[in-house]
């Protein structure tokens, strides 16, 4: 397949337009995937189903004030990715302040500015939501109920000394929830197997992964929530919702 026709393939359009709307491409990357839309179409509609997928995430969830020291490190990054700029211009101790020049030094389009306010949200929540120090998340699965996003599922690949594992966190804004015993399943693979990846609870925010269980996510098209830890009837599902991977290709 030539080197044009091969960004007119569709899986190869889903998995460069999630890494896009998520924000999770590096600058030069960036540019190289814009000057690509303006010849593929099929990659610019799968941009667009992309875009339509994780805008709820940007009004759905509440807005939180970030520690003093997420906004310390960002700086940092931000003094690596430009030194001259940053030792020559004064700087603003506000938090919109801050933002306003984290988004200028990412150079934005109007459609990459939605893009990049996503993927800000979703790291402030991913960092606020752990014990440790932030550690990036290699998956990330909004999941829908009854038309909203309710619940974001994030996967770590772990390392030789922690096994992989995953986290879930609801929506504060949900009026209510599921009722039940609620179960984590993914659709993985060519397939299409249904691999149980374990249970959702309020104690349970954070679990680990075998190795069979991690590879079931990192090859799954998306995770749904049902009732059962034996069976799974996809069409039944609470929650369902695609699984990004949010890795560099």
């Amino acid at each position: 397949m030539s080197r044009s026709l091969r960004y007119d393939d569709p899986e190869l359009c889903e998995l460069l337009a999630a890494q896009y709307v998520a924000g999770d491409m590096t600058p030069r990357v960036r540019r190289r995937m814009e000057a690509l839309l303006s010849d593929h179409a099929e990659l610019r509609a799968a941009v667009g189903r992309w875009s339509d997928r994780l805008m709820p995430l940007q009004h759905r969830y509440p807005e939180r004030t970030p520690p003093a020291r997420l906004w310390s490190r960002i700086e940092q990054g931000l003094d690596r990715m430009n030194p001259a700029q940053a030792a020559t211009e004064p700087k603003s101790n506000s938090a919109w302040s801050r933002l306003g020049r984290m988004l200028d030094a990412w150079r934005l389009t109007a459609l990459g500015g939605v893009a990049a306010t996503v993927a800000l949200a979703v790291s402030l929540m991913l960092v606020l939501s752990q014990p440790s120090g932030p550690v990036g998340a290699d998956y990330m699965a909004p999941l829908s109920w009854n038309g909203e996003v309710a619940m974001v599922v994030s996967g770590y690949r772990g390392s030789e000394d922690r096994p992989a594992w995953l986290s879930a966190q609801w929506s504060d804004r949900l009026a209510s929830r599921p009722e039940g015993d609620l179960h984590l399943w993914a659709e993985t693979g060519e397939d299409r197997e249904w691999v149980y990846l374990g249970p959702v609870t309020a104690e349970n925010r954070r679990w680990s992964l075998d190795k069979e269980a991690w590879r079931a996510v990192k090859y799954s098209h998306r995770l749904v929530v049902n009732t059962d830890s034996a069976t799974i009837t996809p069409q039944l599902a609470l929650l369902e919702g695609p699984c990004i991977r949010l890795t560099q290709w």
